[in-house]
């Protein structure tokens, strides 16, 4: 389970607003959880504007037999998906957060799954 990993590697509960986003900390690296039952032929990946300088966001696919993928805020961000989604009037409108299913061809879906596992990250 991804909290008790976490916890295991010193982070602490910061913030619990539902049972899909979490964070927590661990010294100044905040790391953000979001669990998602989407796994098999398209995979759903959100971010939000707000955690940008957080250090990690871990999407969790595991209540679908997916895997867990630690991904740096920095590596998202900066991808070329993410920024070019971020200058659109959508993205504006929807209060600077996305949220997409991606087919497997894709390739920040394939970013995101790059860093299956990536516990040495934290």
């Amino acid at each position: 389970m991804v909290e008790e990993k976490l916890a295991s590697l010193g982070y602490r509960l910061l913030q619990r607003n539902n049972l899909e986003r979490r964070l927590w900390i661990k010294g100044e690296n905040k790391v953000r959880v979001v669990h998602s039952s989407e796994f098999k032929r398209y995979v759903r990946i959100l971010w939000r504007e707000e955690w940008k300088d957080y250090y990690a966001i871990i999407y969790d696919y595991s209540r679908a037999k997916g895997p867990t993928c630690i991904i740096p805020v920095s590596v998202l961000y900066n991808s070329p998906f993410v920024k070019e989604k971020r200058k659109t009037s959508q993205y504006a409108n929807s209060g600077h957060w996305w949220s997409q299913r991606f087919p497997k061809d894709h390739k920040f879906r394939q970013l995101v799954l790059s860093y299956k596992d990536r516990w040495d990250l934290l």
